[in-house]
């Protein structure tokens, strides 16, 4: 009986890669989680869920420069990610940075869930997409307010509550 060998079907994707991370708060309380899965040259889907934020409303949710939450104010992330140096907002000419995305919205009992694509980064930089993982990381910001997606550099989205080390 002779042997077949069986070669993998060249048209099968690998799995994509994706992870979840915590969400915290300045005092160390877990505010939701961040879970980022690989679309390839589509970019990432980002699914946002949130629960005991005391402040209902819309809040705006960035990619940050660097993986760093330092508490309390979690400046240490630096400034939204815009590897191309364009303008912050999807209503700018000249935008919208590489971090920017949709606003959530947190219901009166302080949860909020969102799933959105993001199609100008890559987890690891591939299909010419600027990394989210790279040397110095990345974050995911929660702010207090909401992007009005306009305003020069941060779309007025005030103080950063909820940070995500990616």
């Amino acid at each position: 009986m002779s042997q077949v060998e069986v070669m993998p079907d060249s048209t099968e994707m690998p799995e994509a890669e994706a992870f979840v991370r915590d969400i915290q708060m300045a005092d160390g309380t877990t505010l939701g989680s961040v879970s980022l899965t690989d679309l390839a040259e589509g970019g990432i889907q980002v699914t946002i869920s949130i629960s005991g934020l005391d402040g209902a409303g819309t809040h705006a949710m960035h990619f940050h420069e660097k993986g760093l939450c330092e508490a309390p104010g979690f400046t240490s992330s630096g400034g939204h990610f815009n590897p191309t140096n364009v303008s912050h907002g999807t209503m700018s000419p000249d935008g919208p940075h590489a971090g920017d995305m949709m606003n959530i919205e947190v219901t009166s009992d302080g949860t909020g869930t969102l799933t959105v694509v993001n199609e100008r980064v890559s987890i690891r930089g591939d299909y010419g997409l600027p990394a989210l993982i790279d040397d110095d990381g990345a974050a995911l910001i929660i702010h207090e307010k909401a992007d009005d997606f306009t305003t020069q550099p941060t779309g007025a989205a005030g103080g950063r509550i909820g940070c995500a080390v990616l």
